[in-house]
């Protein structure tokens, strides 16, 4: 039922949009020829349909046809965010034509702003697929001075699933093992919910090194998956799974919160307490949400660790997931003593498009 009713949002929301495009340029003349109309009609009927049906078959099923059928209309979702910008823009300077007597060439605008939609999106493909490495010095004086120096790597918001998989992932663990990191944490959302050959994907995962181990917090898009349990099954070895949980490294409690669980003080205490936090030694605390930082800055964490917002992703969603988050959309803040870090992520979840934020490894050291 939960599906059913995001597969006709999602439907409802992109046929609103391809009729505002529509209706724009045929208002425009932009559509003077029969076959030009009906082709736009067939697509724009055709186009969603397939990228909801492949949401819906890649739920369980896996093929290469339905990944490329799914990426196609990730980048469809990306391109047609644009041009219905476009039309918006479009509908202001016809007011300001017909009634404030303005003689604005309308139709060229429309040209050139649609040629310039298309261009934004290529950017914005060829952008979310050149990964950085972010570099961040964070100073902490309630960390054990064992950190003093160390090279904490951070990567989140991977999404492997239709668009991405074991070639993504590969490169992922080139770029983090090349950092030498004495310790790398995953952020969560390490798959993005959809069916895929689980064990190659992950299978780069085994060359992952660093000298204090490899931990991970799982995030939203873990329990989209429909099939849960086969990705437990098949999930790295070679990571630490501490959703939940409290391990002890460098003499400082590394502690996982699931996703989801912070609503509250109350249930922010109630976790802490299930993993028997201890406020008098340092704290490095995962979670891929970092909307709540500020109840851990209550508790006495040292550092926390965060991902999810992806920034907004692409513009204009940027600005919207800003105004959200606030200070936690992305890098580093102070809340009290509590130092924390968002990432944008390295991955993209259902757009393979990055406008205004870049995919990024974040390598944090401690001073």
């Amino acid at each position: 039922m939960r599906y059913t009713f995001i597969f006709i949002v999602f439907l409802i929301v992109i046929t609103v949009g391809e009729y505002l495009i529509f209706i724009s340029l045929n208002r425009l003349g932009l559509l003077r020829y029969t076959y030009i109309k009906n082709t736009m009609l067939t697509m724009g009927i055709v186009l969603p349909l397939m990228f909801v049906g492949s949401m819906a078959y890649g739920g369980k099923n896996f093929s290469l046809l339905n990944s490329w059928i799914y990426t196609a209309g990730g980048i469809w979702l990306g391109l047609l965010t644009y041009l219905v910008i476009t039309t918006l823009l479009i509908s202001i300077l016809l007011l300001l034509n017909t009634y404030l007597g303005f003689s604005i060439p309308i139709k060229l605008i429309t040209i050139i702003l649609i040629f310039c939609s298309i261009a934004t999106t290529v950017i914005g493909i060829i952008n979310a697929s050149n990964i950085r490495t972010v570099r961040i010095e964070v100073t902490s004086p309630s960390l054990s001075p064992l950190w003093k120096g160390k090279k904490i790597v951070l990567v989140s918001d991977t999404h492997l699933g239709l668009i991405r998989r074991e070639k993504f992932m590969k490169k992922i663990v080139d770029i983090v093992n090349s950092e030498k990191p004495d310790i790398t944490f995953n952020l969560g959302d390490l798959i993005d919910g959809p069916s895929f050959p689980y064990s190659k994907a992950f299978a780069p995962i085994d060359d992952l090194k660093s000298n204090l181990g490899n931990y991970y917090v799982e995030g939203n898009h873990e329990s989209y998956s429909q099939e849960y349990n086969v990705f437990k099954e098949n999930f790295p070895k070679n990571i630490n799974d501490i959703t939940g949980k409290k391990v002890i490294v460098n003499n400082t409690q590394i502690i996982g919160i699931p996703y989801g669980a912070m609503k509250g003080k109350d249930e922010i205490n109630n976790e802490l307490a299930k993993v028997k936090y201890d406020k008098s030694i340092p704290s490095i605390i995962l979670m891929h949400d970092p909307k709540d930082t500020s109840q851990l800055a209550d508790n006495g964490a040292s550092l926390v660790l965060s991902g999810h917002t992806h920034g907004g992703q692409f513009f204009p969603f940027t600005l919207l997931v800003k105004m959200i988050a606030g200070k936690y959309f992305h890098g580093l803040t102070y809340t009290k003593d509590t130092a924390e870090i968002t990432s944008y992520g390295v991955g993209t979840a259902m757009v393979p498009i990055r406008i205004g934020t870049v995919p990024e490894i974040v390598v944090v050291t401690i001073k």
